[in-house]
């Protein structure tokens, strides 16, 4: 199969409020992060995010660029983080958690960037103020109210059209607003190939946020934010044959409204507290051959943050703090058991499913509440956190069985405590030279959808995990550094299918499984010049599963043992150029080594060979972002030019197989992409 060069044209008009973060030239918006805090920790300025190619200014799709995270697939919004599956790492903004980063499709972040001052990934070994997942943790920080009386931004090009704007009330107060809505669904309908089509979501999406700060006294305030998403996309393969007819479709939204209060006392202490209540809601039919699958769950979320921290003494300080969410989850689902599949489940792209179904409606309550404390020493060239976090989760299925008509429905609830204890110790060895290691236990409640008492099984309990990081950061002088971190995450009790023929009732998954995930990384930053900075990122890694302690660990679905990332901006004259190359393994694949034919539905069936034993075709990717700044008054006038794919590679998204499995073909993803705008800032 080969690509298909197609040029799109992006007219887009902005405003952008980035005076905080603009060099005094006025051309330079390239902003270099504070040093990590943790190992492995990186912290980005949005200003800095929005610069790399590929990302259309968007800060939280260039977070896919750091170094740790798994490119994802053509069809985007997984987040793969030191080989955790998409669902174990955790997003949070202001303190409320988010259940995505991306809407579908994962060409757009849920968060405006003109809403957002920075962003910071924590791929593992983060501190006690942070539970609920196995894996890593996203931070996401909203912008204060403008210093001027005024500031926005409006932005309309091929994806979507949004808006962003901040008015300064006086003595730090002020109002922020952003919105989005997308479009994408028209504009790309008739330019994909139909084999692209089948893999690629078309999402149509939209998204607000909004923040109200009331200063109170000094080094008091209280925020009002709120923010809300929703998404629909759907996915078509009209093929030859109706056996082998696929369709995705799915809805997805979500709200969050939250106040937050803080303030800083004289003897250095501060304090927060954030209560936030949300609605979720996701919609999604799936059809493969004669398989069916509907699901939809609406869950009320209800969340308290709280923390105090004090100085004991010039060298110790003390945090203690709170982190509460109770989710109250509603669900139906109706259809074949093996759809969606999950990860594990060894499946061929285009497989016909079989037409048996089944249907639950249930509900679920999952609570998580978790008191915890953190120490902080320093001595000398020294710092030492140990911190303990006390998870209590309590898990209240209202069905402990299939209904049948005559048994009464009968419910249950089990609590757990998982102390999770952490440490994390920094030693400055030179001026230069820093040593970081962090190590703690962590857990995650099952979700709700798994509770059920026919897909699922209502008795499953809190998984755990364990991670290991020792990293160094290496500073030479403000040109450049060096983050080189070593990574090791142990997991167990993880949700996997039942492997039985025939599972026993009320027990279709089981809590067997076993993960591991290691490998290193480096970061090195440099900038060489203040006219140009950039980064080369590259981690190997090597992500694994397995059903149970007897069995053999298998290739994690996303893993990739190979990502490199090299992104650099320099200016001159007015001109900025932006350079991105992207390197990654692909993803590993079950072989097909033959097939049969299944008399009781009369359609072929693969005979799959060891699972995850090959790989898709390694994706590269050369992308390229010119700009040219004008000053006219009080505007900043950029007109810009991104191509991506430059090189026009017909990167494979996906292995497709013709109705009797006897051959295979490929699934490129996008071809060249040409995209052209302008960027007005005032």
């Amino acid at each position: 199969m080969s690509p298909r060069a197609s040029v799109f044209a992006l007219a887009i008009f902005s405003a952008t409020p980035e005076a905080a973060v603009l060099a005094s030239d006025g051309y330079e918006t390239v902003v270099v992060a504070p040093p990590a805090k943790a190992a492995g920790e990186t912290g980005l300025s949005t200003a800095e995010l929005r610069q790399i190619p590929g990302a259309q200014g968007d800060a939280g799709k260039a977070l896919e660029n750091l170094p740790g995270v798994a490119r994802p697939g053509l069809a985007g919004g997984e987040l793969v983080v030191w080989g955790a599956a998409p669902n174990e790492t955790r997003v949070v903004i202001d303190g409320m958690e988010i259940p995505a980063l991306y809407h579908l499709g994962g060409l757009r972040s849920v968060v405006h960037s003109g809403f957002l001052r920075t962003l910071t990934l924590v791929p593992g070994g983060y501190g006690a103020e942070y539970g609920r997942g196995l894996g890593g943790l996203i931070q996401m920080a909203s912008r204060g109210p403008p210093v001027e009386r005024y500031q926005g931004e409006v932005d309309a090009d091929v994806l979507d059209a949004s808006f962003a704007a901040g008015v300064a009330l006086g003595n730090g107060g002020g109002v922020l607003a952003a919105g989005r809505i997308g479009y994408l669904d028209r504009i790309l309908d008739g330019a994909l190939s139909s084999e692209t089509r089948r893999l690629f979501p078309l999402a149509h999406y939209r998204d607000f946020l909004g923040k109200v700060v009331v200063p109170l006294r000094d080094n008091e305030k209280v925020e009002v934010i709120f923010l809300t998403s929703f998404d629909a996309s759907s996915i078509a393969g009209n093929t030859a044959t109706p056996s082998s007819y696929a369709e995705q479709d799915r809805n997805q939204s979500f709200s969050r409204f939250g106040v937050r209060y803080v303030r800083a006392f004289p003897d250095g202490s501060a304090a927060s507290l954030v209560p936030f209540v949300g609605w979720d809601q996701t919609r999604r039919q799936e059809i493969a051959a004669q398989g069916r699958a509907d699901e939809s769950v609406t869950s009320t979320v209800l969340g308290l943050r709280g923390e105090y921290g004090a100085p004991v003494s010039p060298r110790l300080t003390l945090v203690v703090g709170f982190d509460g969410l109770v989710q109250l989850a509603n669900l139906q689902r109706s259809g074949s058991p093996t759809l969606p599949p999950r990860e594990g489940d060894i499946v061929a792209f285009g497989q016909s499913v079989s037409g048996k179904a089944s249907a639950d409606t249930w509900s679920a309550a999952v609570t998580n509440l978790a008191p915890y404390t953190t120490l902080e020493i320093t001595r000398g060239r020294w710092r030492v956190l140990p911190s303990l976090r006390l998870d209590g989760v309590v898990i209240s299925p209202n069905r402990s069985a299939p209904e049948n008509g005559v048994t009464p429905r009968a419910g249950s609830s089990r609590l757990s405590w998982s102390p999770s204890p952490r440490l994390t110790i920094a030693h400055q060895t030179r001026s230069w030279l820093r040593e970081k290691l962090a190590f703690g236990l962590y857990q995650q409640a099952p979700e709700p959808s798994d509770l059920s008492a026919v897909f699922g099984a209502p008795t499953l309990g809190v998984a755990h995990a364990l991670h290991i990081v020792v990293g160094t950061d290496i500073d030479f002088g403000q040109r450049f550094t060096v983050q080189p971190t070593l990574f090791y995450r142990y997991m167990w009790d993880l949700v996997m299918r039942n492997p039985d023929a025939s599972p026993a009732l009320a027990h279709a998954l089981v809590q067997d499984g076993v993960g591991r995930a290691y490998g290193a990384q480096v970061l090195l930053r440099f900038s060489p010049h203040p006219a140009l900075s950039g980064w080369l990122a590259y981690t190997l890694s090597r992500s694994e599963r397995r059903h149970s302690s007897e069995s053999s660990y298998r290739l994690l679905d996303q893993d990739q043992p190979h990502i490199l990332t090299f992104a650099a901006h320099a200016s001159r004259g007015g001109f900025v150029l932006g350079v991105r190359f992207r390197l990654a393994s692909g993803m590993p694949r079950t072989p097909v080594t033959g097939s049969y034919l299944d008399a009781t539905t009369g359609q072929f069936q693969p005979i799959f060979g060891q699972q995850n034993s090959i790989r898709l075709p390694a994706f590269y990717a050369l992308d390229l972002r010119v700009e040219k700044h004008f000053r006219r008054r009080s505007l900043d006038i950029v007109p810009y030019l991104e191509i991506l794919n430059l090189t026009n590679h017909a990167n494979v998204e996906e292995f497709a197989y013709d109705e009797q499995f006897a051959s295979r073909s490929n699934i490129t993803g996008l071809p060249i992409l040409a995209v052209a705008g302008v960027s007005v800032r005032f």
